[in-house]
């Protein structure tokens, strides 16, 4: 008897222990059991292409940014996503992959896509591609990209952020689809322009064009000022025929030739390899491109 009454203790001390194991896993697991329905790729897309649940989007914010996402997927043929959330369990590039992959993101335009997450716990950020868009979203694009989002994410503006995501992504897939996917060029680096940038340069150019024109125009001014009336041409004429007394040399234009320095192999430029994008497999076995990182 008292045996059956140690067995029974055991069991239940094991069934309290189980139990308690699965309240404290039961959390981590949340922040991913909630983003996809299982582990298996849908032939369909599950979500919209903006999710906020880490709610850093006005109503009115999100109505524009998923306005813009639906416009841009639509008309470039690629989904582009963004997803933000509190936390999410193990590397941040396998959980992007995995929420792209195991939503049906993949399953329109022939698997081609670009999900961009916020993680707020620890402020990680991550680009998941696929598709054509592994190629249109280079290693290097995706690092321009970044420089032109972080400043928004660091200072909190999250719809300036996902605005300047959705203008770069724009940018890229209109190279890619002309056939020059925007990368390192032969060693050159080129920025992606945009309207505000040629507004910028614009007006730029127009006052440094005011201002180094006052240094010729004053310069001919003060030229004037050595010239004099003279009431007769005694000074000048003679029965000889025209002498002049005193003469001057003007400087008047400047030629310079420029010849351009490599500087490829100096110590404090930026290495970017060869360009292109790198290939990951995630867990569904699909192939991906992108990058993470901190903000």
């Amino acid at each position: 008897m008292r045996k059956h009454i140690h067995l029974r203790k055991l069991l239940i001390t094991a069934l309290s222990v189980t139990f308690l194991s699965f309240l404290c896993v039961a959390p981590v697991c949340a922040s991913s059991s909630d983003l996809w329905d299982s582990y298996n790729v849908p032939s369909s897309r599950q979500k919209p292409r903006l999710l906020d649940n880490a709610d850093l989007l006005s109503p009115d914010e999100e109505k524009d940014i998923l306005a813009k996402l639906d416009t841009l997927s639509e008309n470039r043929g690629s989904n582009i996503c963004i997803l933000t959330t509190p936390s999410h369990t193990g590397p941040i590039q396998d959980f992007a992959d995995d929420y792209f992959d195991y939503n049906g993101f993949g399953a329109d335009y022939n698997e081609s896509g670009a999900l961009f997450m916020l993680s707020m716990s620890d402020r990680e950020w991550a680009i998941s591609t696929s598709g054509d868009a592994i190629y249109a979203f280079t290693d290097y694009g995706q690092e321009v990209m970044m420089d032109k989002m972080l400043p928004y994410l660091k200072n909190g503006d999250y719809h300036g952020a996902f605005c300047k995501y959705i203008e770069v992504s724009d940018y890229y897939l209109d190279l890619y689809a002309k056939g020059t996917p925007y990368d390192v060029q032969s060693g050159s680096i080129k920025a992606p322009r945009t309207r505000a940038d040629y507004i910028r340069f614009l007006l730029m150019s127009l006052g440094i064009g005011a201002i180094l024109s006052i240094f010729p125009i004053a310069a001919m001014a003060s030229q004037l000022k050595t010239v004099h009336k003279q009431p007769a041409a005694n000074d000048y004429r003679s029965h000889d025929g025209l002498i002049v007394n005193k003469h001057t040399d003007q400087f008047i234009r400047s030629h310079v030739s420029r010849h351009m320095r490599n500087t490829d192999s100096g110590s404090g430029s930026r290495s970017h390899g060869g360009g292109g994008s790198s290939i990951h497999t995630s867990s569904s076995g699909h192939s991906h491109g992108g990058s993470h990182g901190h903000f």
